[in-house]
């Protein structure tokens, strides 16, 4: 078998303090300063002659013209190919606002809430990262394990009259596993550990006002904390966010509930790793598939919206009561309308501005990209897939163990089950893909993954 490289590194994004903060809609203040530093950690793999990189961002998502920018970078200074490269946003809620889906030009206007001179050095910052990681790489073995870790809930809760409300459902489907790899040096230290597991980066709440990587920060401090050994260098560890789409935090609140669980699954992890067999075979290998997803089609329920925005404000028009209850009555009706009006044309909008989308054929373009080092595969999904479908492409029966990687290289959205889209619910509504796009996405991938083993 070919010998293994392995090096890391961490490049802190240091956002400015005082800018808004993305992931709440509801939230109210800017960033009030730093809890734990935001980073980009980074880990490259080599078997001698092909390379890998996994880069954990802590920020919300990455969109692809940032993730492309990237990518670019570190193939131009490390040759390693751009389809050989995971850029993957561990989906704090506790990050900066930024334009995650393009940097800003250098003529843009100032933006509220936002610095563009630190928005235009994100992409160098964070291919800094992967490009200090190539330039570590150092003779490594692997070791990889799972352990259980219950964080995550499903989030889709029916209500009577079959109504889906964002809320703990005990009874749903998640994920129990966090998928973790190590990688040590012939003296048995460590270089870098690299997990993975499923769960909104939400333990945090609305009033939060301070940076923080949530509870995935407190899982990497744990493990690096319980691997570090006197006289070797700190090991790094790097999150990559699971099929996080339909799952929460069974528990949520402040940074104690944050540390408690993520220093929970950090240790969980290290102990699992420690009694894990090498891996033997250390052969690299990487494919990026194109990925044509069509959109819905809004075109029925954008009717019944107008529709109901035009008889709302001909009963307001036609109100002769002065100006008591029912005319706040009908004011109310007539907001409801408009909003829902505006949300659908918003989706629409975005659909229209969007690049990647071709509105003749009602496409959007983005790509998956899928690693495999040995008996372990690693598959990058660009948006937030509902765990049902991460799970079906965990049980492959191709590799001994997957990791599926959410927010990478791009974000396109939620990405649900063919079965939620008539249920309806938040993540439905905001979907822009069409049922069946994530069924699509599943078979995708288990194709690939087959071919690569063969």
């Amino acid at each position: 078998m070919p010998p293994l490289y392995v090096g890391a590194a961490r490049v802190k994004l240091d956002p400015p303090a005082g800018l808004a903060m993305l992931g709440y809609g509801n939230r109210v203040g800017r960033n009030t300063g730093v809890h734990d530093d935001l980073a980009a950690q980074a880990l490259v793999l080599s078997d001698g002659a092909n390379k890998v990189a996994i880069a954990g961002v802590d920020v919300l998502a990455v969109g692809i013209r940032i993730a492309d920018d990237i990518r670019q970078r570190v193939a131009a200074s490390t040759g390693i190919p751009a389809d050989s490269i995971l850029v993957c946003a561990t989906h704090t809620h506790s990050a900066p606002a930024f334009n995650i889906f393009a940097t800003p030009r250098a003529d843009a206007k100032p933006a509220e809430g936002r610095n563009l001179e630190w928005e235009r050095a994100l992409p160098e910052k964070i291919a800094s990262a992967i490009i200090q990681a190539n330039e570590n790489l150092e003779p490594a073995t692997l070791r990889a394990a799972a352990s259980q870790f219950n964080l995550g809930i499903n989030r889709r809760l029916m209500r009577p009259h079959r109504q889906i409300q964002l809320a703990a459902n005990r009874s749903g489907p998640a994920d129990a596993e966090v998928s973790a790899l190590g990688a040590y040096r012939a003296n048995g230290t460590p270089i870098a550990f690299l997990m993975n597991y499923p769960c909104h980066g939400v333990v945090l709440c609305e009033d939060n006002l301070l940076y923080s990587r949530d509870w995935p920060g407190f899982a990497m401090d744990e493990i690096e904390s319980a691997a570090a050994t006197a006289g070797s260098p700190r090991p790094i560890s790097i999150f990559i966010q699971g099929a996080t789409g339909n799952i929460d935090p069974r528990s949520r609140g402040n940074f104690e509930v944050a540390e408690h669980h993520g220093r929970a699954m950090g240790r969980g992890a290290f102990d699992a790793l420690r009694h894990a067999p090498s891996i033997t075979d250390a052969r690299i290998a990487a494919r990026r598939i194109a990925l044509n997803l069509k959109l819905k089609d809004f075109s029925a329920d954008l009717s019944v919206a107008r529709a109901c925005a035009d008889q709302t404000l001909a009963s307001l028009d036609n109100h002769r009561g002065g100006d008591g209850y029912q005319l706040k009555r009908l004011r109310d009706h007539h907001a409801q309308s408009q909003a829902a009006l505006a949300a659908l044309e918003a989706l629409e909008e975005q659909n229209r501005r969007d690049r990647r989308v071709d509105m003749t054929r009602r496409e959007l373009a983005t790509a998956m990209t899928l690693v495999t080092v040995g008996n372990l595969a690693i598959v990058g999904i660009p948006g937030e897939l509902f765990v049902e479908l991460g799970l079906a492409i965990r049980a492959n029966p191709h590799f001994a163990r997957t990791f599926v990687a959410g927010y990478c290289n791009d974000l396109i959205g939620y990405i649900p089950t063919r079965a939620a889209y008539p249920e309806g619910g938040y993540e439905i509504d905001a979907a822009r893909i069409a049922s069946g796009s994530g069924e699509m996405i599943v078979d995708t991938a288990l194709s690939a993954l087959a071919a690569m083993r063969d």
